[in-house]
């Protein structure tokens, strides 16, 4: 068996909710960070955008669960979080919230990441892959910067940045929950 063979036996047993979880995460954080929001415009604009991240991380991340190889996480997590994930972006895109809702949602959002990151904690340690305890920290961090964000500890400038930091340590925590989870496929089904 090669390195390419060993690569791509990795790949095919990839939990790819997770990776779905994490590229979405990365983009909606990177456009949070870079997005102005200096008017109400500006806001709803976000607020929009928050909308097509529910529905596009969703949408794909309830496709992977049924199309990986690599076990569910917890027994069918991810097609639960898919679904609301994209039942969630549906509602609010067709039903927005006011604008003023925008930091309280993203933070309600960012916890609900949170809890996904702990219970791939939870799958780690049942299978004995990774290290849970970081991903504990990982899910620990995103709750911590989703209350300082709800609370407004960094008043309305910091709203922004504590945002995208949710979503980038939810990232995160979803790359390392795809490295520890995949399964190697069996050189009989590579051939």
């Amino acid at each position: 068996m090669t390195d390419f063979d060993l690569l791509f036996s990795r790949l095919r047993g990839l939990t790819w909710s997770h990776v779905a979880m994490a590229g979405a995460c990365f983009v909606f954080a990177t456009a949070l960070f870079v997005s102005p929001a200096w008017g109400y415009a500006d806001l709803a604009r976000l607020q929009r955008l928050l909308s097509w991240f529910g529905i596009v991380a969703g949408s794909l991340s309830l496709v992977a669960a049924f199309a990986t190889r690599a076990g569910w996480t917890l027994l069918g997590a991810e097609p639960v979080v898919g679904l609301v994930l994209l039942l969630g972006g549906l509602w609010t895109l067709n039903f927005p919230f006011p604008v003023g809702a925008f930091v309280p949602t993203v933070s309600f959002l960012g916890m609900f990441l949170a809890l996904y990151v702990l219970a791939t904690a939870l799958e780690m340690r049942r299978r004995s892959v990774g290290r849970p305890g970081a991903q504990v920290a990982v899910g620990a961090g995103v709750i911590l910067a989703s209350f300082a964000n709800l609370f407004g500890l960094m008043g309305t400038s910091g709203m922004l940045a504590l945002s995208a930091l949710e979503l980038y340590l939810a990232g995160w925590g979803f790359v390392y929950a795809c490295i520890s989870l995949s399964e190697s496929v069996s050189r009989a089904e590579l051939a």
